[in-house]
């Protein structure tokens, strides 16, 4: 039955869509596979039965010989391992190869993302939330790659829990070649998936279709760092269309590697500082799995290696915090809409829809406004939906 799963995962111009709808409408993939052409156009929506007129055996067979070489195991849609979560898909994969200690995807999963070129700043804040997740009972989804996806499976390690690694080229493909050692300890302790057959290089466009899967085992996706035009966006795109919640890190303003956070705060982004502000939307629901801990990271742990790129660089990442903030001094590094928010808190603090009101602005233009100015020490918070000036 196996080689007939690969039959339909592997032809040549048939989408996930596609397949996804053919394995749906057939009782089996074997019963596919006999269909006559006639039979298969009958398949609601299918765009062509020219792939599926194929039936050629050769490959599958070849995969399932190379998969037992190689200690990786194959689930497909009818499986009962297969995430529950990712099934509910139109473009589900129909087979899934995995490698390590499969884990049970019922339970809450958080995917972590960014960009590969993330400044130390926001690999510090992806190892220190996913290490903060695995704490407190939640598994951490992310991609294999360099920067912040490395960060976020080392911080869920580093935290006792359990890592999935999504990616892009077969398992049996060691990229990027430094992870090797990584995802030998994420196979100890979770493990590595791809909807790619070994062998499969890490071509470039695999990745964006790869991102479907990082979101759809996910409950939600958390965006550490990604400029206005990443992969990291297209994963919190996927989230959005599958009905999952996009969390960000309030971003860096000026650093063009956090110009995509900025966008998603605008669009009505979750905006988080640890990780119970994003567990606790879940914890209702695993009451069992989740639970609140001290997830304060050892100082020895908390910042990681800078990328090569960035060694050498002196890098910002927060201005200093002002005593007493005076708009005088600030004048030049704030926008017109900053400086209305910051005239109305010279009165003293003030609930966040009191602010909406009186600037006539959009919510969400107002919350990601202060959410910059908290993490430039501007304006504080003495209470979940109260901003003040910060003092001393």
């Amino acid at each position: 039955m196996l080689k007939y799963w690969l039959w339909l995962a592997t032809r040549k111009g048939l989408g996930a869509r596609d397949a996804c709808m053919v394995a749906r409408y057939f009782s089996s993939p074997e019963t596919a596979f006999l269909a006559s052409e006639k039979e298969l156009r009958a398949v609601p929506g299918l765009r062509s039965v020219q792939p599926l007129l194929d039936k050629e055996l050769k490959t599958s067979e070849t995969i399932l010989q190379r998969c037992r070489e190689l200690g990786i195991g194959i689930i497909t849609m009818q499986d009962a391992a297969y995430p529950q979560r990712l099934r509910t898909l139109d473009d589900a994969p129909v087979v899934l190869y995995h490698k390590g200690t499969l884990t049970d995807f019922s339970v809450p999963c958080v995917a972590v993302v960014g960009t590969r070129k993330a400044s130390v700043y926001g690999m510090t804040q992806a190892r220190r939330l996913s290490y903060g997740m695995a704490k407190c009972g939640c598994r951490v989804v992310s991609g294999g790659a360099s920067g912040v996806d490395t960060q976020a499976l080392r911080g869920a390690l580093m935290g006792g829990g359990t890592a999935v690694a999504v990616l892009g080229c077969g398992l049996d493909i060691d990229y990027p070649k430094e992870n090797s050692r990584l995802f030998a300890e994420v196979m100890q302790n979770g493990c590595l998936l791809s909807e790619y057959p070994p062998g499969t290089a890490p071509y470039r466009g695999n990745f964006p279709v790869r991102n479907r899967i990082i979101s759809g085992i996910s409950l939600g996706v958390l965006v550490t760092e990604a400029p206005a035009r990443s992969g990291a966006l297209i994963t919190a795109d996927h989230a959005l269309e599958q009905g999952r919640d996009v969390f960000v890190i309030p971003a860096n303003v000026g650093v063009d590697t956090f110009g995509g956070n900025l966008k998603l705060l605008r669009d009505g982004a979750i905006p988080v500082g640890d990780a119970w502000d994003i567990l606790q939307e879940y914890a209702a629901l695993y009451p069992d799995k989740l639970k609140k801990q001290d997830v304060r990271m050892p100082k020895s742990d908390v910042q990681p290696e800078p990328a090569e790129e960035e060694k050498g660089k002196k890098v910002i990442d927060k201005p200093k915090v002002k005593a007493y903030i005076d708009l005088k001094d600030i004048a030049d590094t704030i926008s017109p809409h900053e400086r209305a928010l910051l005239e109305l808190l010279q009165n003293g603090a003030m609930h966040i829809d009191d602010l909406v009101e009186k600037t006539g602005s959009a919510a969400g233009s107002v919350l990601a406004a202060l959410t910059v100015l908290e993490v430039r020490g501007i304006v504080t918070r003495p209470s979940p939906r109260m901003y003040e000036l910060a003092e001393k």
